[in-house]
């Protein structure tokens, strides 16, 4: 098929199937350069639409959005959740959260051929999903402190956090791609693939984002577009999926919204990315 019928076959996908990702676009959107404009859906949870244009020097612009949620980590307990735990039956993120009563989720990290290992180290008490550390993995998310003072989540930087001590110290620990510097340097090549990118940061304040950008960018443009945010004050974030598998999902009064990844061609061969079955998620519950 030659590029003007691609096209116009993608436009007409488009208007016959919505972006699934555009679900929360009704919030206000904050261009890069301005004070982000915070939502409160509950105490101790906010949410934000930011707004990122590429630019590129052969004249190439286009517009990004990042969902965002925003957790006070002393109101919300999070837990992983895998299918490998739960008899191996695979669900959604919707069906994930109506079983466990989640307040929110994200993926928790990329998956192995078999369709439920990570790719990465993941243990939730004495559960263990991977048992290996992945050497080219810099990033860990961990909850659920064994003992008193300690964050209850974090993300731990391998280049710059004591994981080897910290890790036993949790009872839930995921690792994953390190999104980004200790001071939001780079660490992705500019021309990389492009797809939905989903990550997990925790901010200078001690709070734990779930972040999602549904268009297809690439990891270096997503890390651009959250630095052009100051005022997140990121302290350290990690790439957790990418494609139609990365989800978002928020669910208050028994409504969910979901944003997930726009992946056409992926939506044209399988499911709707919304009934995509995510093996292992991070799920977050009111305390």
């Amino acid at each position: 098929m030659d590029t003007a019928r691609k096209t116009v076959f993608l436009l007409l996908w488009l208007l016959l199937f919505p972006v699934p990702g555009h679900a929360w676009t009704e919030q206000t959107v904050t261009p890069a350069g301005k004070a982000i404009v915070w939502q409160s859906p509950e105490a101790g949870m906010d949410t934000a639409l930011l707004s990122y244009t590429i630019a590129k020097g052969d004249g190439y612009a286009r517009r990004m959005l990042v969902h965002i949620l925003k957790f006070d980590t002393p109101l919300f307990d999070f837990r992983l959740f895998s299918t490998g735990w739960e008899s191996g039956r695979s669900r959604t993120m919707r069906q994930w959260a109506e079983e466990k009563g989640l307040a929110a989720a994200i993926n928790a990290c990329m998956y192995q051929t078999d369709g439920i290992t990570s790719t990465g180290y993941m243990r939730s008490g004495e559960k263990l999903n991977n048992r290996h550390i992945a050497r080219r993995y810099g990033s860990f998310f961990v909850s659920g402190p064994r003992r008193p003072g300690l964050p209850q989540a974090a993300v731990l930087d391998r280049a710059s956090d004591d994981w080897k001590a910290l890790l036993p110290l949790y009872d839930n620990v995921v690792q994953n791609f390190r999104l980004m510097g200790h001071h939001g340097e780079q660490l992705w090549p500019e021309n990389g693939p492009r797809h939905a990118v989903a990550a997990v940061a925790e901010d200078r304040d001690g709070h734990i984002l779930f972040l999602l950008c549904s268009e297809a960018v690439s990891v270096h443009d997503f890390v651009d577009a959250l630095n052009a945010f100051p005022e997140l004050r990121l302290k350290s974030a990690m790439y957790v999926e990418g494609g139609s598998d990365a989800a978002l999902l928020m669910q208050k009064d028994g409504s969910a919204r979901l944003v997930n990844g726009l992946s056409p061609a992926g939506y044209m061969l399988s499911n709707r990315g919304d009934d995509i079955p995510l093996p292992n998620i991070i799920g977050v519950k009111r305390r």
